[in-house]
Protein backbone atom coordinates (compact mmCIF):
# COMPACT_ATOMS: atom_id res chain seq x y z
CA UNK A 1 0.00 0.00 0.00
CA UNK A 2 1.13 3.72 -0.92
CA UNK A 3 1.97 5.99 2.07
CA UNK A 4 -0.38 8.21 0.69
CA UNK A 5 -3.08 5.47 0.58
CA UNK A 6 -2.36 4.48 3.73
CA UNK A 7 -3.08 8.63 5.03
CA UNK A 8 -6.19 8.37 3.13
CA UNK A 9 -7.50 5.18 4.82
CA UNK A 10 -6.56 6.54 8.64
CA UNK A 11 -8.20 9.86 8.15
CA UNK A 12 -11.43 7.52 6.20
CA UNK A 13 -11.07 5.31 9.26
CA UNK A 14 -11.26 8.60 11.82
CA UNK A 15 -14.47 9.79 9.88
CA UNK A 16 -15.96 6.53 9.81
CA UNK A 17 -15.85 6.29 13.41
CA UNK A 18 -16.93 9.78 14.22
CA UNK A 19 -20.20 9.26 12.38
CA UNK A 20 -21.11 5.28 13.84
CA UNK A 21 -20.39 7.18 17.48
CA UNK A 22 -23.19 9.70 16.58
CA UNK A 23 -25.25 6.72 15.03
CA UNK A 24 -24.73 4.49 18.31
CA UNK A 25 -26.33 8.01 20.16
CA UNK A 26 -29.11 8.21 18.10
CA UNK A 27 -33.04 6.86 19.70
CA UNK A 28 -33.71 5.43 16.35
CA UNK A 29 -31.40 4.35 14.53
CA UNK A 30 -32.84 3.91 10.50
CA UNK A 31 -33.88 7.19 11.28
CA UNK A 32 -30.79 8.93 11.90
CA UNK A 33 -28.93 6.98 9.38
CA UNK A 34 -31.40 7.81 6.62
CA UNK A 35 -31.49 11.44 7.58
CA UNK A 36 -27.76 11.81 8.03
CA UNK A 37 -26.97 10.26 4.01
CA UNK A 38 -29.44 12.91 2.80
CA UNK A 39 -26.98 15.34 4.45
CA UNK A 40 -24.43 13.78 2.92
CA UNK A 41 -26.12 13.12 -0.64
CA UNK A 42 -26.17 17.15 -0.45
CA UNK A 43 -22.82 18.05 1.22
CA UNK A 44 -20.95 17.77 -2.13
CA UNK A 45 -23.43 18.25 -4.90
CA UNK A 46 -22.77 21.08 -6.26
CA UNK A 47 -18.89 20.02 -6.72
CA UNK A 48 -19.99 16.74 -8.07
CA UNK A 49 -22.57 18.24 -10.60
CA UNK A 50 -19.36 20.70 -11.53
CA UNK A 51 -16.60 18.15 -12.09
CA UNK A 52 -19.29 15.58 -14.08
CA UNK A 53 -19.75 19.21 -15.84
CA UNK A 54 -16.14 19.69 -16.93
CA UNK A 55 -14.87 16.06 -17.25
CA UNK A 56 -18.14 14.97 -18.63
CA UNK A 57 -20.85 12.11 -18.35
CA UNK A 58 -20.84 9.72 -20.45
CA UNK A 59 -24.12 7.41 -20.93
CA UNK A 60 -21.79 4.42 -19.87
CA UNK A 61 -20.66 6.47 -16.60
CA UNK A 62 -23.83 7.08 -15.89
CA UNK A 63 -24.75 3.02 -16.18
CA UNK A 64 -21.93 2.55 -14.53
CA UNK A 65 -22.98 5.09 -11.40
CA UNK A 66 -26.11 3.59 -11.16
CA UNK A 67 -24.92 0.27 -10.34
CA UNK A 68 -23.05 1.92 -7.43
CA UNK A 69 -25.91 3.91 -6.28
CA UNK A 70 -28.08 1.00 -6.35
CA UNK A 71 -24.98 -1.24 -4.34
CA UNK A 72 -25.02 0.82 -1.56
CA UNK A 73 -28.36 1.58 -1.03
CA UNK A 74 -29.15 -2.05 -0.65
CA UNK A 75 -26.40 -2.61 1.53
CA UNK A 76 -27.60 0.05 3.96
CA UNK A 77 -31.08 -1.11 3.97
CA UNK A 78 -29.53 -4.84 4.63
CA UNK A 79 -27.45 -3.97 7.50
CA UNK A 80 -30.33 -1.88 9.14
CA UNK A 81 -32.33 -5.31 8.57
CA UNK A 82 -29.15 -7.10 10.16
CA UNK A 83 -29.10 -5.04 13.17
CA UNK A 84 -33.28 -5.22 13.44
CA UNK A 85 -33.05 -8.71 13.89
CA UNK A 86 -30.06 -9.94 15.52
CA UNK A 87 -27.35 -8.56 17.92
CA UNK A 88 -24.26 -6.30 16.96
CA UNK A 89 -22.41 -9.12 17.97
CA UNK A 90 -23.32 -11.38 15.83
CA UNK A 91 -24.42 -9.27 12.93
CA UNK A 92 -21.06 -7.27 12.54
CA UNK A 93 -18.67 -9.63 12.84
CA UNK A 94 -20.28 -12.13 10.11
CA UNK A 95 -20.81 -9.27 8.03
CA UNK A 96 -17.42 -7.60 8.26
CA UNK A 97 -15.55 -11.10 8.16
CA UNK A 98 -17.89 -12.09 4.86
CA UNK A 99 -16.41 -9.14 3.16
CA UNK A 100 -12.76 -9.17 3.76
CA UNK A 101 -12.43 -12.98 2.88
CA UNK A 102 -14.32 -11.95 -0.30
CA UNK A 103 -12.30 -8.86 -1.23
CA UNK A 104 -9.02 -9.60 -1.93
CA UNK A 105 -10.65 -13.21 -3.31
CA UNK A 106 -12.37 -11.41 -6.25
CA UNK A 107 -9.69 -8.40 -6.70
CA UNK A 108 -7.01 -11.20 -7.82
CA UNK A 109 -9.98 -12.93 -10.01
CA UNK A 110 -11.89 -10.01 -11.34
CA UNK A 111 -9.49 -7.19 -11.35
CA UNK A 112 -6.12 -9.17 -11.62
CA UNK A 113 -4.55 -7.90 -8.81
CA UNK A 114 -1.86 -9.86 -7.05
CA UNK A 115 -2.22 -10.22 -3.29
CA UNK A 116 1.19 -11.34 -1.77
CA UNK A 117 1.89 -13.72 0.77
CA UNK A 118 2.67 -10.91 3.53
CA UNK A 119 -0.54 -9.13 2.45
CA UNK A 120 -2.53 -12.05 3.11
CA UNK A 121 -0.82 -12.39 6.52
CA UNK A 122 -2.04 -8.79 7.34
CA UNK A 123 -5.32 -9.08 6.30
CA UNK A 124 -5.96 -12.68 8.42
CA UNK A 125 -5.06 -10.77 11.23
CA UNK A 126 -7.44 -7.97 10.81
CA UNK A 127 -10.37 -10.35 9.91
CA UNK A 128 -9.33 -12.43 13.21
CA UNK A 129 -9.37 -8.84 15.23
CA UNK A 130 -12.55 -7.97 14.08
CA UNK A 131 -14.53 -11.41 14.73
CA UNK A 132 -12.55 -11.41 18.22
CA UNK A 133 -13.68 -7.58 19.08
CA UNK A 134 -17.16 -8.24 18.75
CA UNK A 135 -17.53 -11.43 21.07
CA UNK A 136 -17.33 -11.81 24.60
CA UNK A 137 -15.19 -14.77 25.48
CA UNK A 138 -16.21 -16.16 28.89
CA UNK A 139 -16.60 -20.13 26.87
CA UNK A 140 -15.86 -21.83 23.94
CA UNK A 141 -20.01 -21.54 22.83
CA UNK A 142 -19.67 -17.72 22.87
CA UNK A 143 -16.32 -17.22 20.50
CA UNK A 144 -18.43 -19.38 18.20
CA UNK A 145 -21.59 -17.43 18.68
CA UNK A 146 -21.46 -15.47 15.57
CA UNK A 147 -21.06 -18.45 13.38
CA UNK A 148 -24.62 -19.86 15.11
CA UNK A 149 -26.55 -17.23 13.67
CA UNK A 150 -25.78 -18.15 10.14
CA UNK A 151 -28.81 -20.39 11.29
CA UNK A 152 -31.06 -17.35 11.45
CA UNK A 153 -32.81 -14.66 9.48
CA UNK A 154 -30.20 -12.26 11.41
CA UNK A 155 -27.26 -14.52 10.08
CA UNK A 156 -28.26 -14.79 6.32
CA UNK A 157 -28.95 -11.02 6.41
CA UNK A 158 -25.37 -10.83 7.28
CA UNK A 159 -24.32 -13.21 4.41
CA UNK A 160 -25.72 -10.76 2.26
CA UNK A 161 -24.33 -8.00 3.76
CA UNK A 162 -20.81 -9.51 3.68
CA UNK A 163 -21.61 -10.13 0.03
CA UNK A 164 -22.91 -6.33 -0.72
CA UNK A 165 -19.51 -5.00 1.51
CA UNK A 166 -17.83 -7.28 -1.12
CA UNK A 167 -19.45 -6.59 -4.49
CA UNK A 168 -19.28 -2.11 -4.25
CA UNK A 169 -15.68 -2.65 -2.90
CA UNK A 170 -15.00 -4.20 -6.12
CA UNK A 171 -17.27 -2.93 -8.49
CA UNK A 172 -15.99 1.31 -7.17
CA UNK A 173 -12.58 0.15 -8.06
CA UNK A 174 -13.22 -1.23 -11.50
CA UNK A 175 -15.74 1.75 -11.79
CA UNK A 176 -12.98 4.77 -11.34
CA UNK A 177 -12.39 3.98 -14.68
CA UNK A 178 -14.84 5.75 -15.62
CA UNK A 179 -16.37 7.93 -13.43
CA UNK A 180 -14.09 10.63 -10.98
CA UNK A 181 -13.84 9.78 -7.19
CA UNK A 182 -16.46 13.06 -6.61
CA UNK A 183 -19.19 11.68 -8.83
CA UNK A 184 -18.87 8.41 -7.75
CA UNK A 185 -18.92 9.16 -4.08
CA UNK A 186 -22.20 10.83 -5.09
CA UNK A 187 -23.71 8.44 -7.04
CA UNK A 188 -23.18 5.92 -3.57
CA UNK A 189 -24.21 8.28 -1.40
CA UNK A 190 -27.78 9.34 -3.24
CA UNK A 191 -28.22 5.95 -3.66
CA UNK A 192 -28.12 5.23 0.40
CA UNK A 193 -29.84 8.23 1.26
CA UNK A 194 -32.62 7.25 -1.51
CA UNK A 195 -33.24 3.94 0.13
CA UNK A 196 -32.65 4.16 3.86
CA UNK A 197 -34.57 7.36 3.82
CA UNK A 198 -37.20 5.51 2.22
CA UNK A 199 -37.29 2.67 4.25
CA UNK A 200 -36.94 4.55 7.71
CA UNK A 201 -40.06 6.76 6.48
CA UNK A 202 -42.07 3.42 5.47
CA UNK A 203 -41.27 1.53 8.95
CA UNK A 204 -40.75 5.15 11.58
CA UNK A 205 -41.89 8.81 10.30
CA UNK A 206 -42.22 9.88 13.95
CA UNK A 207 -38.62 8.39 14.51
CA UNK A 208 -36.94 10.94 11.53
CA UNK A 209 -38.71 14.15 13.26
CA UNK A 210 -37.95 12.74 16.42
CA UNK A 211 -34.01 12.46 15.63
CA UNK A 212 -34.05 15.70 14.19
CA UNK A 213 -35.37 17.49 16.87
CA UNK A 214 -33.34 15.76 19.75
CA UNK A 215 -30.02 15.09 17.53
CA UNK A 216 -30.57 17.57 14.35
CA UNK A 217 -26.69 19.03 14.47
CA UNK A 218 -25.41 14.96 15.14
CA UNK A 219 -27.35 14.42 12.23
CA UNK A 220 -25.66 17.10 10.06
CA UNK A 221 -22.19 16.32 11.51
CA UNK A 222 -22.57 12.84 10.37
CA UNK A 223 -24.06 13.40 7.00
CA UNK A 224 -20.95 15.24 6.43
CA UNK A 225 -18.67 12.74 7.53
CA UNK A 226 -20.48 9.52 6.06
CA UNK A 227 -19.44 11.50 2.20
CA UNK A 228 -16.14 12.16 3.52
CA UNK A 229 -15.07 8.90 4.66
CA UNK A 230 -15.72 7.40 1.70
CA UNK A 231 -14.35 9.68 -0.65
CA UNK A 232 -11.39 9.34 0.90
CA UNK A 233 -11.51 6.39 0.27
CA UNK A 234 -12.13 6.51 -3.61
CA UNK A 235 -8.74 8.76 -3.94
CA UNK A 236 -7.40 5.80 -1.86
CA UNK A 237 -7.91 3.29 -4.35
CA UNK A 238 -6.98 5.07 -7.38
CA UNK A 239 -3.37 5.08 -5.52
CA UNK A 240 -3.62 1.14 -4.46
CA UNK A 241 -5.52 -2.14 -4.61
CA UNK A 242 -8.43 -3.08 -3.22
CA UNK A 243 -7.73 -6.03 -1.83
CA UNK A 244 -5.60 -4.03 0.52
CA UNK A 245 -7.25 -0.62 1.10
CA UNK A 246 -10.88 -2.33 1.94
CA UNK A 247 -9.17 -4.39 4.66
CA UNK A 248 -7.34 -1.16 5.94
CA UNK A 249 -10.46 0.55 6.67
CA UNK A 250 -11.37 -2.09 9.44
CA UNK A 251 -8.98 -0.14 11.78
CA UNK A 252 -11.90 2.40 12.14
CA UNK A 253 -13.39 -0.09 14.45
CA UNK A 254 -9.98 0.31 16.67
CA UNK A 255 -11.34 3.94 16.71
CA UNK A 256 -15.03 3.69 17.46
CA UNK A 257 -14.32 1.22 20.17
CA UNK A 258 -12.02 3.91 21.75
CA UNK A 259 -14.40 6.73 21.32
CA UNK A 260 -17.11 4.25 23.35
CA UNK A 261 -14.53 3.87 26.04
CA UNK A 262 -13.74 7.31 26.31
CA UNK A 263 -16.73 9.43 25.87
CA UNK A 264 -19.99 6.97 26.13
CA UNK A 265 -17.68 4.98 29.27
CA UNK A 266 -18.23 1.60 27.48
CA UNK A 267 -15.92 -1.41 29.10
CA UNK A 268 -13.33 -2.50 26.81
CA UNK A 269 -11.66 -5.06 28.58
CA UNK A 270 -7.84 -7.39 27.81
CA UNK A 271 -9.74 -9.83 25.16
CA UNK A 272 -10.90 -6.61 23.35
CA UNK A 273 -7.43 -4.91 23.72
CA UNK A 274 -5.54 -7.64 22.24
CA UNK A 275 -8.30 -7.89 19.45
CA UNK A 276 -7.83 -4.07 18.78
CA UNK A 277 -4.14 -4.32 18.43
CA UNK A 278 -4.32 -7.44 16.05
CA UNK A 279 -6.68 -5.67 13.77
CA UNK A 280 -3.61 -2.11 13.80
CA UNK A 281 -0.71 -4.71 13.47
CA UNK A 282 -2.51 -6.35 10.33
CA UNK A 283 -3.03 -2.52 8.72
CA UNK A 284 0.77 -2.25 9.49
CA UNK A 285 1.70 -5.18 7.58
CA UNK A 286 -0.73 -4.63 4.80
CA UNK A 287 1.07 -1.20 4.77
CA UNK A 288 4.41 -2.85 4.22
CA UNK A 289 2.72 -5.72 1.78
CA UNK A 290 4.45 -5.69 -1.27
Amino acid sequence: MTPVALVLVLGSAVCHASWNFLLKRSEHKLAFLGSAGIIGALTLLGPAIIVAAVDGLSGQAIAVGCVTATLHGVYGLSLARGYRLGDLSSVYPVSRGVGLALIPIGAALLLDEHISAIAVLGITMIATGVYALHIQPQALRDIAAPLRVLNQPAGRTALTTGLLIASYSLWDKNALDEVSPVVLNQFAMTGHALITTTAAAQSNLEGIRSEWRLHGWSIVAAGVLIQLAYLLVLFALQTSRVGYIAPSREVGIVFGAAMGVLLLGEGFGLWRVWASLAIVAGVIVLAIAP
